[in-house]
């Protein structure tokens, strides 16, 4: 994961590599995520979305709060790196999100709205130099 952050985490964004491709095994169709981006001000996921063989193109996937107490905000100091680390907290699928779902699969897992993924993580914070 890439980005640019503030440590009071109210701007920013990132970037991940890699995928998941979800195939349901019965018609073996299938719904493809790459590029996952956010937007710490507005406390969303996008990903590049591909329904089968069709191309890929930009979904707001999901949104999400932030409660800064499951929130550990370590600096970083010349001899190392600062980190973020959340404890786990709930994703809450978009509209849009829902719709590409729906196309895929022909119903959604979960309604907008709803929590469509429990997510936890570390980054190291590098400090920007210049």
């Amino acid at each position: 994961m890439k980005g640019e952050i503030s440590l009071d985490l109210t701007e920013g964004s990132w970037t991940a590599g890699g995928g998941m491709t979800f195939t349901r095994a019965s018609d073996g169709h299938s719904l493809r995520f790459t590029g996952a981006r956010g937007d710490l001000a507005r406390r969303s996921m996008s990903v590049d979305a591909a329904v089968g063989d069709g191309a890929a193109h930009s979904v707001d996937l999901s949104t999400y709060e932030l409660d800064m107490t499951k929130m550990t905000v370590t600096m970083p100091s010349l001899n190392s790196p600062g980190s973020v680390e959340g404890k786990p907290f709930d994703t809450m699928l978009t509209q849009e999100g829902a719709a590409v779902f729906s196309q895929a699969f022909g119903a959604s897992p979960v309604g907008p709205g709803d929590s469509v993924a429990t997510v936890a993580g570390r980054v190291d914070v590098v400090p920007a130099l210049g």
